[in-house]
């Protein structure tokens, strides 16, 4: 290579974004680019003349640094690429892309070879995080992606949308995810808890009220069906709506249109309307709790929430996420859950679900001491028998729902449906007959 075409490698190598350095046969750093010194931390001064391992607190490539040795020493292999983490000189642990190539080779043994790293980190943590989580909802079970679809197929139509599931399963967070993913999300998102409220007080907060209407009703005001108007309203725990409201609520479906308590005019109001509850409504119609027209029209579009117990392989992963964010709030270093205590918490069946894990973990994040959760920072009843928690839990509370879903994981096996209900197959088979399940 002449010093002109020399010179403008040089050049060349010292504007690019990625970080360039080029060791020796002995592994002595011979070159430094800018990015590398942006990139590393360190100062080309510092480096060159200095080992390839040195640059990197021995951690160049962790696990990978027989990849560098073989470009080195296989002269059939003059280009290798891999992914690794590595550290920086202040100590931060970053993930880059590495590719490694000879760029000279002497026969009496001399070589040089240029390494390109570029940092991956927020672009493998963003992969990381895509892949087991959508709108703050994690789950990697495939009940889970298949949740995740349906809430990104059905977010784009004004379709009414009810959500159903066990208490501390997520039902408010698809129902953000359905708004915020939908062609409303700059309108609001308006949620009511219906079984908040008397019946009297829940009408006048979802449909407002006139000066007057009543003893306190001092001045007009609107309800939250006019607050999110041009956005979405998410009627929480819709099972404990009255009879009465229950009719309000079927008309104002149907008419788009409202009227406020005391007052005889209607009021149009443009919104999308999300529905949820952890009542088997099917149940309630058929036990004349629910309107049955009122339930066709809130049930066209059904999104199943799975309960914890049936998708466990979610839980490492929801742990992680809730150390992370109660420590990030509260300062505290925490780093990671034991093995130990892990098995613990997996072998547990949640009855409250997702919301009962978030506290367990704040429990424990609380309790511990050290940089680990331990088994002995978790809430006591985690320890306690199955007899005691799941399995009694679990008899006495298997919905319909349920069992589809059961039936559903397992392929309809029967026998696997029951072991994972944790009932007895002739159990299993009563229920089927009672909720009219028909295999």
């Amino acid at each position: 290579m002449t010093q002109k075409s020399s010179k403008y490698l040089n050049t060349a190598i010292h504007i690019l974004n990625e970080a360039v350095f080029v060791y020796d046969e002995n592994m002595q750093i011979k070159y430094f680019n800018a990015a590398a010194e942006k990139i590393t931390g360190y100062r080309k001064e510092d480096v060159i003349g200095k080992k390839c391992v040195t640059l990197f607190n021995s951690n160049v490539c962790l696990n990978n640094c027989a990849l560098c040795q073989t470009v080195k020493n296989d002269p059939t292999k003059e280009l290798v690429r891999f992914q690794s983490p590595f550290i920086r000189k202040d100590g931060t642990k970053r993930v880059g892309e590495f590719q490694a190539g000879v760029l000279k080779r002497e026969k009496a043994g001399a070589v040089e070879v240029l390494v390109a790293l570029t940092d991956t980190t927020e672009m493998t943590h963003l992969k990381e995080k895509l892949s087991f989580s959508f709108r703050n909802i994690i789950g990697k079970n495939h009940l889970m992606r298949e949740l995740f679809h349906t809430i990104r197929n059905i977010a784009e139509f004004d379709t009414t949308v009810l959500i159903q599931g066990e208490s501390g399963t997520g039902k408010e967070l698809v129902a953000k995810a359905i708004h915020f993913d939908s062609p409303r999300a700059e309108g609001k998102l308006v949620t009511v808890n219906c079984s908040a409220f008397s019946e009297d007080l829940l009408e006048s907060e979802l449909f407002g009220h006139s000066k007057g209407a009543f003893t306190g009703a001092v001045k007009d005001r609107i309800g939250r069906f006019e607050e999110a108007n041009g956005g979405t309203i998410f009627l929480d725990e819709v099972g404990d709506l009255s009879p009465m409201l229950q009719v309000i609520l079927l008309r104002v479906i149907q008419e788009k249109e409202i009227q406020r308590v005391g007052e005889n005019t209607t009021r149009k109001v443009d919104i999308r309307i999300l529905a949820a509850t952890h009542k088997d409504l099917l149940e309630e119609v058929r036990e004349r709790r629910f309107r049955e027209d009122l339930y066709y029209r809130l049930h066209v579009v059904p999104v199943q929430l799975p309960p914890l117990r049936l998708r466990k392989d979610d839980i490492a992963h929801l742990t992680r996420h809730f150390i992370k964010n109660w420590t990030e709030a509260n300062k505290k270093n925490i780093d990671n859950i034991s093995n130990q205590a892990l098995g613990k918490l997996m072998d547990y069946d949640w009855p409250g679900n997702v919301r009962e894990l978030e506290n367990a973990i704040e429990h424990a994040s609380v309790k511990c001491s050290r940089k680990v959760i331990e088994e002995q920072d978790l809430p006591v009843y985690i320890f306690q028998s199955s007899k005691k928690t799941g399995k009694s839990w679990k008899r006495n509370h298997v919905s319909r729902d349920m069992v589809l879903q059961a039936l559903a994981e397992t392929g309809n096996n029967q026998t696997h449906a029951a072991r994972l209900l944790n009932i007895h197959r002739i159990t299993l088979w009563r229920k089927m007959q009672a909720f009219k399940i028909e295999m």
